[in-house]
């Protein structure tokens, strides 16, 4: 019967120790913690539809710019060491949950020695196999709540990846939209050139005939070559992001143009709606705010094991085994070894550091949920302002548009007018600058509208979903 009794008040001083675990530091969860900064609607109204925003870059409807991305997200090295990341923190994770299971070893020794004092005299020779056994259990939680802050870090690489995914992507996108304006407007400047070289063949022929001056001809020839000057920077341009590129694609420059690249393209022209999403989603779905959180979580499970420490830890070790022994005129001897012992240590004094070590971590959490905070606040101010430069650059585009018109109109007419002597050539120099100043303008309302897109579908969180390959990947 005492056996009994004993197996049951040690079973109740378990139960009552286990009870006694120290748990994480409360916080609120992700999704109450979002709701409490995000607002009901937004303040930009801008056209909304179904979009997809897992797959902005196909919103663009240019096959090029949406190979590239894909590319991109798949040969980056940064992303590659992304993985990397990942996986040894999930190793890490899986090193603090193998510390709440018992470590079993094998061992074995072999021995030849001499003894020269009696009894007995000669050699001694021992061999022998055992197994030793161990085992820290977790009685205050504090191995557990390591594990947590484990996961939290892995979940939080995770997002980091997803991060630096959803801003090369971005960038990509950036880069590739700033290609084809240089290229654009290389296209726009050799259109300008060949009418301003005809302006000047025209004014050399009227010379020619007495109809114009010196001076005509000299303002044509300034007008020409410095509109060539501007010829060299905008290539130089194009080159720039086409390194670039191959940066991002994890490649040499001289790779790209098998991406049908350096082949002029218009501008990529984005959709007019955005995607159907509420604040409070558009900050659930943003990879950094994710990151803040768990952030938030590693800290709360590193303040639990830091008061973990102010309780006793113990430690089971069992060992047992043979040891056979042979003594040189003597028959051998075998022994059976078995040993078991149970440590245990608790803090007495420590002069504040266990203190001290919680109060920090405390801190820490504390710092993690403002930048928690602060990260959210940001991502909205993002957010509104990117519609708001959508909504705008979609008008400005239209209006520009429409002065680009008025302008090649009345560069015909002042043409025509030069020609047949109706007018001096002033004004037609007034209609060459203002063509070229409006294609130019309309071009860059183009490229600001679609980056604007891209820094839009980058505000709300798209394209971040990690494909199944890494994932794949990360797991192994």
């Amino acid at each position: 019967m005492k056996p009994i009794v004993m197996k049951v008040l040690a079973s109740a001083a378990l139960l009552t120790l286990a009870a006694c675990a120290v748990q994480p530091e409360t916080h609120a969860d992700l999704q109450h913690t979002v709701q409490t900064v995000a607002p009901a609607a937004w303040n930009v109204d801008a056209p909304q539809d179904s979009i997809n925003a897992n797959t902005w870059w196909a919103q663009f409807g240019d096959p090029v710019m949406h190979q590239l991305v894909e590319s991109v997200l798949t040969g980056n090295l940064d992303v590659q060491a992304a993985v990397e990341r990942v996986k040894q923190a999930q190793d890490l994770a899986k090193q603090n949950r193998a510390a709440l299971l018992p470590e079993l070893n094998a061992s074995a020794t072999a021995s030849d020695s001499r003894q020269n004092t009696p009894p007995p005299l000669g050699y001694v020779r021992q061999a022998g196999v055992g197994v030793t056994a161990s085992w820290t259990p977790d009685v205050f939680g504090g191995e557990r709540l390591a594990v947590l802050a484990a996961e939290a870090q892995v979940s939080g690489r995770q997002a980091a990846l997803n991060q630096l995914r959803l801003a090369l992507a971005a960038n990509t996108a950036a880069a590739y939209i700033d290609l084809r304006w240089a290229q654009s407007q290389l296209q726009i400047l050799s259109d300008n050139e060949q009418i301003r070289a005809r302006a000047l063949k025209l004014t050399q022929e009227r010379l020619h005939y007495g109809l114009s001056t010196q001076l005509d001809v000299a303002r044509a020839q300034n007008q020409l070559e410095d509109l060539q000057a501007q010829v060299p920077r905008i290539q130089s341009a194009v080159q720039h992001q086409l390194s670039l590129i191959a940066v991002y694609s994890g490649r040499t420059p001289e790779s790209v143009d098998g991406l049908l690249l350096a082949n002029a393209r218009d501008i990529p022209v984005p959709a007019q709606n955005v995607p159907q999403m509420l604040p409070s989603e558009a900050l659930l779905q943003r990879p950094d705010v994710r990151n803040a959180y768990a952030t938030v979580e590693q800290r709360a499970a590193e303040v639990g094991v830091s008061k973990a420490q102010r309780y006793p830890q113990f430690r089971l070790n069992l060992a047992d085994g043979l040891l056979a022994s042979s003594y040189l005129g003597l028959p051998t001897l075998t022994d059976n070894l078995f040993s078991a012992a149970l440590n245990a240590t608790s803090p007495i004094f420590n002069a504040g550091r266990i203190t001290a070590n919680i109060d920090a971590s405390e801190s820490r959490m504390r710092e993690s949920q403002l930048g928690l905070q602060q990260t959210m606040l940001l991502a909205l101010k993002e957010i509104e302002d990117n519609r708001s430069d959508l909504v705008s650059g979609a008008v400005q585009v239209q209006r520009l548009g429409g002065a680009l018109d008025a302008s090649n109109h009345a560069l015909r007419l002042s043409s025509e007018l030069y020609k047949g002597g109706a007018t001096d050539f002033l004004d037609v120099l007034a209609a060459q600058e203002a063509y070229l100043r409006d294609a130019e303008s309309l071009n860059q309302a183009k490229r600001e509208h679609a980056l604007a897109a891209v820094a839009l579908y980058r505000s709300l969180g798209g394209g971040w979903d990690v494909p199944e390959t890494v994932t794949a990947a990360s797991a192994n």
